[in-house]
Parts: C-alpha cells; sequence; structure tokens
C-alpha cells in the first residue's frame, strides 16, 4: 500500500512539475503577445483540466503497474514452491533408485553365488556318483575272481 502511494505521489509531483514548467513558457508567450485576460483564464482552467485527467490517467496506471507487479511476485514464489517441491521429489526418486539399484545388486550376486554352490554340489554328487559306479563294478569284478578262484580250487 506504501508503494502504491509513494508511485501516485511520484506521478502527481512530475505531472505537477510539467504543468508548471508548460505554465510557464505558456505565460512567458502570453505576456509575449497581447492577450486577453479571459483567454488566459481559459486556458489555465483547460490546463489545469488536462493536468487532472493526466493524474488520473497516471494514477490507474501506477495502480495497475502495482497489480501486475505484486501477480508477477506471487507467480515467483509459486514457481520457486513447485520448483524447491520437484527438487525434493527428483531427491526422493534417485535416493530410492540407488536403493533399488544396491538390492538388485545384492539379489543378483547372491543369485550367482547359490548358482555356484547348486553347481559345485551337482560336481561332487556326480563324482561320488562315478565313484559309487566304479566302486560297484570293482567289487562285482572282485567278487567274480573270487568266485572263479574259488571254484578252480574246488575243481581241481
Amino acid at each position: 500500500m506504501v508503494s502504491v502511494v509513494r508511485s501516485f505521489v511520484k506521478s502527481w509531483a512530475l505531472c505537477s512539475l510539467l504543468v508548471l514548467a508548460f505554465a510557464g513558457v505558456v505565460n512567458a508567450a502570453d505576456s509575449k503577445t497581447a492577450g486577453s485576460a479571459a483567454e488566459n483564464a481559459a486556458e489555465k482552467a483547460e490546463l489545469v483540466a488536462e493536468i487532472a485527467v493526466r493524474d488520473s490517467v497516471m494514477a490507474v496506471h501506477d495502480s495497475a503497474c502495482t497489480v501486475e507487479k505484486q501477480s508477477l511476485r506471487s507467480d515467483l514464489e509459486v514457481e520457486k514452491a513447485k520448483c524447491e517441491n520437484w527438487e525434493q521429489s527428483y531427491n526422493t526418486l534417485k535416493k530410492n533408485n540407488e536403493t533399488c539399484a544396491k538390492a538388485l545388486s545384492v539379489a543378483v550376486q547372491a543369485t550367482q553365488e547359490q548358482m555356484e554352490q547348486q553347481k559345485a554340489k551337482e560336481k561332487v554328487d556326480k563324482e561320488k556318483e562315478n565313484t559309487d559306479r566304479m566302486m560297484t563294478g570293482a567289487s562285482m569284478a572282485a567278487s567274480f575272481g573270487l568266485g572263479m578262484l574259488i571254484m578252480w580250487l574246488i575243481l581241481d
């Protein structure tokens, strides 16, 4: 409100100075030319009316400028708030993305370790199975050989 009054006073003072300057020029010109007092009074009244119109136009213009300035300031504040909100949302999303990336990395690593353990277990099982087959075959061959030896000794 103070700025509106200040701008109005500045506008009024500026217009008053312009009117006084114009009136001084007109009066100087009038004093050189021979004119009647009635014409001078009419011109003065016309000037005063013109100045009043200019003052009212300037006051309206100043108040419109002040309103526009306040509107732009409020728009700027809204945009700043939006910017801060968007920045906060971006930081939250970035943090969540980093957390998810770490969790995914841990899950992939755990899956790889589990697969390696599974492969190692399958390899051990396969080796044990091969060893069991060999032992079974060797045991059977030894039993057959021992049986043949016993038969040869009995029949001989």
